[in-house]
This record gives structure tokens, sequence and C-alpha cells, in this order.
């Protein structure tokens, strides 16, 4: 399956990890890197599947980050599945984020809540 992911470039849009890449993760696995402001095109097995970003741990070296133990924190899954057409995705922070002057995003079960992974009208 073909799909189109977008990662927003606004201010309230990107407001944390703006300058790190995400991970792209099909059902677990790695399929890209996206940077902000970045439109990847993907190629994805043709099964339903989980679609999640995850922020690369920016302590690492910019050459490490390609597995999952390296991300910080991952979005909530979208479930996908196949379809003739390319299907277009985006990426936010979400709006809480902006307002976070606790650093909550570093605790544990709130760090699902960072990204949201969303469907775009077509």
């Amino acid at each position: 399956m073909e799909i189109t992911i977008r990662r927003k470039s606004g201010f309230f849009d990107n407001s944390y990890g703006r300058c790190v890449p995400l991970l792209v993760l099909f059902d677990g696995a790695v399929v890209g890197r996206l940077a902000t402001g970045e439109i990847m095109a993907l190629t994805l097995p043709d099964v339903c599947g989980t679609l999640q970003v995850g922020l690369l741990d920016s302590r690492k070296s910019p050459y490490i980050g390609n597995m999952a133990d390296d991300i910080v924190s991952t979005s909530r899954g979208l479930g996908i599945s196949p379809n003739q057409a390319v299907q277009a995705f985006s990426v936010r922070t979400r709006r809480w984020v902006f307002f976070d002057v606790a650093d909550l995003v570093y605790f544990g079960p709130l760090s699902r809540w960072v990204f949201a992974v969303e469907k775009e009208p077509t």
C-alpha cells in the first residue's frame, strides 16, 4: 500500500522536538525518518497494521536512532488498511504540550499523548 506522511511545521503543530527527526513505525518496525516540514512517501505491505511515530532520544548520536529502543515518546497507534488510492497522513504535536511548563511529556503514561497521527482528508 502507498501512503504519504507529513510532519507539520507550524509553531503550535510542532512545539515539541522540532529539531529531532521522528521515526515512522508500521507494526512496530521502523520504516522511515521524518524531519519537520517533510513529506515522505512510503510503500508498506498490503496488510492491515498500525501506524505510529516516535521521537528519537536527542542524547544519542545522530548516527544512531534506527532502533525502537532509541525512542523516547511514541504516538498512539492509528490502524490503517490497504486501499487502492494513496492514503495521506499527518503528524502534529498535541496542543497541551505547548503549555506544559512542568515537563510532563517525560512522564511515562503521558508520553503516548505527545504526538498525534491523523488521516488527512482526500
